[in-house]
């Protein structure tokens, strides 16, 4: 296999236990320690940004040395950031303008959101460097 198609099953399986962690997370916040489903939302979204990075980097991507985890962290979150905007202005869109299902739709649009995270992890935010 190649190189490429390696580093987008790696990718996938990271998000798919990104998505475990985080549900998890978001439940246990929202059901056990009864926080608002807000704040569980952003802990649950920050513990999995953390998770996601640290597999990303040192697992699927690879990036010459370990120093620089911290250096690109700054591009990864902005990344994150844009593309979880990117995801609630679309989702809000197709829900509020067609009347679609909120839960169909998100489903719908998580193809497209992989793809834009994998792109933008692999040609920027954790991109080696050209003698790396």
């Amino acid at each position: 296999m190649d190189r490429f198609k390696i580093e987008l099953t790696k990718f996938t399986v990271v998000g798919a236990a990104n998505f475990v962690l985080t549900f998890l997370v978001f439940t246990i916040m929202l059901k056990v320690l009864h926080v608002s489903y807000l704040a569980s939302l952003g802990g649950a979204w920050i513990i999995g940004l953390i998770f996601s990075y640290r597999l990303n980097f040192v697992w699927v991507f690879r990036p010459q040395a370990d120093f620089q985890l911290r250096a690109r962290f700054a591009k990864f979150i902005l990344a994150s950031a844009l593309s979880v905007a990117l995801n609630m202005i679309v989702l809000r869109i197709l829900v509020e303008s067609e009347g679609l299902d909120p839960f169909v739709t998100q489903m719908a649009l998580i193809p497209f959101i992989v793809v834009l995270n994998f792109s933008t992890a692999k040609f920027w935010s954790l991109r080696a460097d050209e003698h790396g």
